[in-house]
């Protein structure tokens, strides 16, 4: 069974990080690219928001007996599959999911501009999964 407090309270704790998140992407992504303060800010921001995607997604599919997915991306595609979020919120969170990756592995060096593109659209996207999965809950 989904434990539903569980998932607010997962969405909550993201709460805490909305007004440096909102300061990160008021400004430009120069801004960024030379504030080293503001790069590990953005960079943990992201990878804090995009993992609570990812437990929120893991947690949902493991309880609802399905098939392991092989991938955090086929998480994302499964919600998407079976109507839990829509398509495009799939598509989005894998790409979200994507960027998380080469910022938690530091696979390369971090292109400030492409995080900075990134932040913003994470600012809109959670919100979008956050009340799908939300609203799917409260139909539950």
């Amino acid at each position: 069974m989904i434990d539903d407090p569980w998932v607010r309270e997962k969405f909550l704790s993201a709460k805490k990080y909305w007004s440096k998140l909102d300061e990160i992407i008021s400004k430009t992504s120069e801004a960024l690219e030379s504030d080293i303060d503001q790069q590990l800010m953005g960079e943990r921001i992201f990878e804090i928001l995009s993992q609570i995607v990812l437990d929120v997604c893991t947690h949902i599919i493991a309880h609802l007996r399905e098939s392991p997915p092989k991938t955090y991306a086929d998480c994302m595609k499964k919600l998407g599959e079976l109507g839990i979020i829509k398509p495009k919120t799939s598509d989005k969170t894998i790409a979200m999911i994507k960027l998380r990756k080469i910022i938690v592995h530091q696979s390369g060096k971090i292109n400030y501009s492409l995080l900075f593109e990134g932040l913003r659209e994470l600012h809109d996207d959670f919100q979008i999964f956050q009340d799908e999965i939300l609203g799917w809950l409260d139909a539950q």
